[in-house]
Protein backbone atom coordinates (compact mmCIF):
# COMPACT_ATOMS: atom_id res chain seq x y z
CA UNK A 1 0.00 0.00 0.00
CA UNK A 2 1.41 3.35 -1.03
CA UNK A 3 2.27 5.21 2.40
CA UNK A 4 2.08 8.78 3.01
CA UNK A 5 5.82 9.45 2.17
CA UNK A 6 5.42 7.55 -1.46
CA UNK A 7 1.95 8.68 -3.03
CA UNK A 8 4.47 11.44 -5.26
CA UNK A 9 6.77 8.09 -6.37
CA UNK A 10 3.49 5.78 -7.50
CA UNK A 11 2.00 9.14 -8.95
CA UNK A 12 6.20 10.00 -10.79
CA UNK A 13 6.68 9.88 -14.39
CA UNK A 14 9.89 8.05 -13.79
CA UNK A 15 7.32 5.08 -11.60
CA UNK A 16 4.79 4.89 -14.46
CA UNK A 17 7.83 4.40 -17.02
CA UNK A 18 9.14 1.52 -15.08
CA UNK A 19 6.22 -0.03 -13.91
CA UNK A 20 5.31 -0.01 -17.80
CA UNK A 21 8.00 -1.21 -18.98
CA UNK A 22 8.64 -4.08 -16.32
CA UNK A 23 5.16 -5.62 -17.21
CA UNK A 24 6.13 -5.76 -20.51
CA UNK A 25 9.82 -7.44 -19.50
CA UNK A 26 7.48 -10.25 -16.80
CA UNK A 27 5.13 -11.11 -19.76
CA UNK A 28 2.16 -9.91 -18.48
CA UNK A 29 1.20 -12.26 -16.40
CA UNK A 30 1.79 -12.82 -12.67
CA UNK A 31 5.25 -14.18 -12.07
CA UNK A 32 3.72 -16.38 -8.98
CA UNK A 33 1.13 -17.73 -10.88
CA UNK A 34 3.70 -18.59 -13.52
CA UNK A 35 5.85 -20.15 -10.66
CA UNK A 36 2.95 -22.49 -9.34
CA UNK A 37 2.01 -23.65 -13.48
CA UNK A 38 5.78 -24.57 -13.71
CA UNK A 39 5.46 -26.73 -10.19
CA UNK A 40 1.82 -27.95 -11.05
CA UNK A 41 -0.14 -25.95 -8.75
CA UNK A 42 -1.99 -24.29 -11.10
CA UNK A 43 -3.05 -24.77 -14.58
CA UNK A 44 -1.98 -22.40 -17.57
CA UNK A 45 -6.14 -21.37 -17.80
CA UNK A 46 -5.86 -20.01 -14.37
CA UNK A 47 -2.87 -17.43 -14.96
CA UNK A 48 -3.84 -13.88 -13.71
CA UNK A 49 -2.36 -10.71 -15.63
CA UNK A 50 -0.22 -8.69 -13.51
CA UNK A 51 -2.15 -5.90 -11.53
CA UNK A 52 0.66 -4.58 -9.21
CA UNK A 53 4.22 -4.39 -9.37
CA UNK A 54 5.43 -4.99 -6.16
CA UNK A 55 8.81 -3.69 -4.40
CA UNK A 56 10.77 -7.20 -2.79
CA UNK A 57 12.19 -4.69 -0.83
CA UNK A 58 9.71 -2.68 0.75
CA UNK A 59 9.98 1.45 -0.22
CA UNK A 60 10.82 3.01 3.06
CA UNK A 61 11.40 6.95 3.70
CA UNK A 62 15.46 5.90 3.43
CA UNK A 63 15.36 4.26 0.30
CA UNK A 64 12.89 5.90 -1.96
CA UNK A 65 15.15 7.88 -3.39
CA UNK A 66 17.39 5.26 -3.78
CA UNK A 67 16.42 4.28 -7.88
CA UNK A 68 18.67 0.54 -7.35
CA UNK A 69 15.91 -0.14 -4.99
CA UNK A 70 12.48 2.18 -6.03
CA UNK A 71 13.39 1.35 -10.03
CA UNK A 72 15.39 -1.34 -10.96
CA UNK A 73 14.20 -4.60 -12.34
CA UNK A 74 16.24 -6.75 -9.86
CA UNK A 75 13.81 -5.34 -7.03
CA UNK A 76 10.07 -5.68 -8.91
CA UNK A 77 8.22 -8.92 -9.28
CA UNK A 78 4.66 -8.14 -11.17
CA UNK A 79 1.98 -9.80 -9.08
CA UNK A 80 -1.64 -10.43 -9.45
CA UNK A 81 -4.11 -8.48 -7.05
CA UNK A 82 -4.72 -12.31 -5.50
CA UNK A 83 -0.47 -13.07 -4.94
CA UNK A 84 -0.32 -9.18 -3.48
CA UNK A 85 -2.98 -9.41 -0.72
CA UNK A 86 -1.33 -12.99 0.04
CA UNK A 87 1.87 -11.07 0.53
CA UNK A 88 0.33 -8.54 3.29
CA UNK A 89 -2.77 -10.39 4.36
CA UNK A 90 -1.35 -10.30 8.00
CA UNK A 91 -2.05 -6.39 7.64
CA UNK A 92 -5.75 -6.43 6.92
CA UNK A 93 -7.23 -4.68 3.82
CA UNK A 94 -6.83 -1.23 4.09
CA UNK A 95 -6.63 -0.47 -0.22
CA UNK A 96 -8.02 -1.23 -2.81
CA UNK A 97 -6.20 -1.11 -6.92
CA UNK A 98 -7.50 1.54 -9.52
CA UNK A 99 -7.98 0.07 -13.08
CA UNK A 100 -4.74 1.16 -13.62
CA UNK A 101 -2.84 -1.01 -10.93
CA UNK A 102 -2.47 2.04 -8.36
CA UNK A 103 -3.32 1.72 -4.77
CA UNK A 104 -6.60 3.33 -3.57
CA UNK A 105 -7.05 4.00 0.33
CA UNK A 106 -10.29 2.74 1.74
Amino acid sequence: MAKDFSDWFYHSPAWERTRAAYIVHAGGYCERCRREVEQGKRSLADMKPIKIVHHKIYLTPENINDPAVSLSFDNLEGVCEEHHNREHKAKGKRFRFDENGFPVKL
